[in-house]
């Protein structure tokens, strides 16, 4: 590409048009021509013209297409990072249903049933409203509830409560309780073992019987309409205010040679107390009358207290832990005689 000389016909000052041309050809000056003698008409040289950039363009060209294309790979691997991040934790707060099953669940207010669909719920899901749960609820970890728990019937493998309010409360199995508080009525059908000590701040009442196997102590007063002991010890002052009734079986008696021909002895009562009955034969003498032993001995010799009821007779008795022995100190005359005794260690 050249530039044409200014034309020495133009003014002064005034640079001349500039002419383009091919690079390599030297420019034609414009210049007026006789037409020619062939065809008559002026000559125009028509060509098409190319650009052919530099080394040093080119070069600069294709730097600025790598670092555009540089910077848009960073930017897309940006991107596509952020997107799989955002869409983990989508994963995690979003629940993607079917329209059919968004529809059974909350639109079509049906009861839930068997809808062939599984709901994935994340973590920290709130519901506003009712959940109702047309089958069983598994849960994997913990189940914290902070208002009321209402249920028909529950079964816990494990139950661990700070504080329970039960209406109604059936344990099959065996149940551990540290600390049990009843405000009202508690009912055993069956039988209850205390290995501790038991308090009983109010009355208590047994309308059956009640077996004690070891010591029952009461610091207060003891009222039994019926009071029924194998063995009763009183470490003070033992007070009946009415009467003092034994029971129990009569001891086995025997006759002495005392009574004479014919005589005969009888007994009522028991080892606590009781009368002799001697029927003296003739012949009746001093020596043994009645020898009286008991169904169950005592422990220690025990204390015997003979005394002849209706008339005196001049007796006196021997005794040891079996029974004891009434003797006549003197002759008796043919006749009946009682002896009333009472026995106590």
């Amino acid at each position: 590409m050249s530039e044409e000389k200014p034309d020495s016909t133009n003014a002064p000052g005034t640079p001349a048009p500039e002419v383009l041309s091919v690079q390599g050809e030297e420019p034609t000056t414009p210049t007026t021509s006789a037409p020619s003698p062939d065809s008559g008409k002026p000559k125009h040289s028509l060509r098409r013209t190319t650009y052919r950039p530099s080394h040093k363009a080119t070069f600069i060209g294709l730097a600025v297409v790598a670092v555009v294309l540089s910077i848009n790979g960073a930017v897309i691997t940006w991107l596509v990072n952020a997107q799989q991040a955002g869409g983990v934790g989508e994963q995690q707060d979003t629940v993607t249903l079917s329209a059919d099953t968004l529809d059974n669940l909350g639109v079509s207010r049906n009861p839930v049933g068997n809808l062939g669909a599984q709901l994935t719920i994340g973590p920290d899901s709130t519901f506003n409203g009712k959940v109702t749960m047309g089958s069983d609820l598994t849960i994997g970890g913990k189940l914290q509830i902070r208002g009321d728990f209402t249920a028909n019937s529950a079964v816990f493998t494990k139950l661990q409560a700070g504080e329970v309010a039960l209406e109604k409360l059936n344990v099959n199995g065996d149940g551990t309780i540290t600390t049990l508080n009843l405000r009202k009525d508690l009912k055993v059908a069956g039988n209850s073992t205390f290995q501790g000590p038991v308090t009983m701040s109010q009355l208590l009442t047994i309308n059956n019987n009640l077996n004690v196997a070891g010591n029952v102590a009461v610091g207060g007063v003891l009222s039994a309409r019926n009071f029924q002991a194998n063995s009763l010890t009183s470490g003070s002052t033992l007070t009946v205010g009415g009467h003092i009734i034994t029971v129990g079986n009569a001891p086995n008696v025997g006759r002495g040679g005392a009574t004479g021909n014919n005589g005969t002895v009888s007994i009522s009562g028991n080892d606590a107390s009781g009368t002799i009955a001697v029927n003296a034969g003739t012949g009746a003498g001093n020596g043994l009358l009645a020898q009286v032993s008991f169904k169950n001995q005592y422990g220690n010799i025990p204390h015997v207290v003979v005394t002849p009821v209706g008339q005196y007779v001049n007796v006196y008795v021997t005794r040891s832990i079996g029974g004891f022995n009434i003797y006549a100190a003197g002759a008796m005359s043919p006749g009946g005689y009682a002896f009333d005794y009472i026995v106590m260690q």
